[in-house]
């Protein structure tokens, strides 16, 4: 077919599958706590701060969940792989994520940091953004390559583009085959045509499905963004005035005279 392999159609099909599956969305406000699903925070630190869900986006072969960490001031990107056709990742693997587990990657000239889980076989990725910046495509395009954060090109397929390369590779074999103006030239050149269409229509569908998530993905945080800072502002401020005063009661306990205290 002119260059146009199996494994090239089925890298589409699997890619149309991915970008067409139905999708459930979810926003939460943050006063409700949910918990990050699937993601398991170590609760024996100093100082211990549940991470909120803010947003949810689930499919069959995925979830992606936006998070907020009250402890670091920062928002970040969850996602987890599903057993389907085409992964086969084990539940017991994709169900949860220790932060004492993580493998850390940087990204080169930021302060980005994206984690896979280890022994979780790559279903699960955790992306901090800790740039003061909204949501986009650079926020997660530059782990995309990376062989062990494939989850993040498997759970958000429309930031994978390589169409608009394939597409001009064809547009030069069909030029070529124009010289030869056989009925076996023409035959392929048909091809490459529908394929061509194919393709456009597969980055198309990309480009608009990433805008719309994007937009999404900023419109949960920034909606509740204002209230959220400062609800936790004042939680820190709290902690620490309870924290100076168990501090200004010690001397006191310590230096007791064996009277017993009673109250008036």
């Amino acid at each position: 077919m002119g260059g146009i392999t199996r494994e090239k159609q089925r890298e589409k099909r699997e890619a149309l599958a991915r970008l067409t599956a139905p999708q459930h969305l979810t926003t939460t406000h943050f006063l409700e706590h949910r918990k990050v699903e699937g993601y398991e925070q170590d609760r024996e630190v100093h100082d211990f701060y549940g991470c909120d869900r803010l947003w949810k986006l689930e499919t069959m072969y995925g979830r992606v969940q936006m998070g907020y960490d009250p402890k670091k001031g920062q928002s970040f990107l969850f996602a987890n792989l599903k057993t389907s056709i085409y992964n086969n990742a084990a539940s017991r693997e994709q169900r949860k994520m220790n932060e004492r587990e993580r493998m850390k990657t940087l990204k080169t000239g930021t302060q980005n940091i994206a984690y896979s889980a280890r022994r979780r076989a790559g279903s699960t990725v955790l992306v901090y953004k800790a740039e003061n910046k909204p949501w986009s495509e650079a926020s997660v395009a530059p782990y995309l390559g990376r062989v062990n954060l494939e989850t993040l090109a498997q759970t958000m397929p429309f930031l994978v583009r390589g169409e608009h390369a394939e597409a001009a590779e064809a547009r030069r074999e069909y030029r070529r085959l124009d010289k030869t103006r056989n009925a076996q030239s023409l035959a392929q050149q048909t091809q490459l045509s529908h394929w061509v269409d194919r393709l456009e229509a597969i980055f198309l569908l990309k480009e608009q499905q990433s805008r719309l998530f994007f937009r999404r993905l900023n419109t949960a945080i920034d909606l509740q963004k204002a209230k959220m800072f400062e609800y936790y502002r004042n939680v820190k401020k709290n902690r620490a005035r309870a924290a100076q005063a168990v501090q200004g009661m010690k001397p006191n306990e310590e230096s007791g005279d064996g009277e017993e205290r009673t109250d008036n």
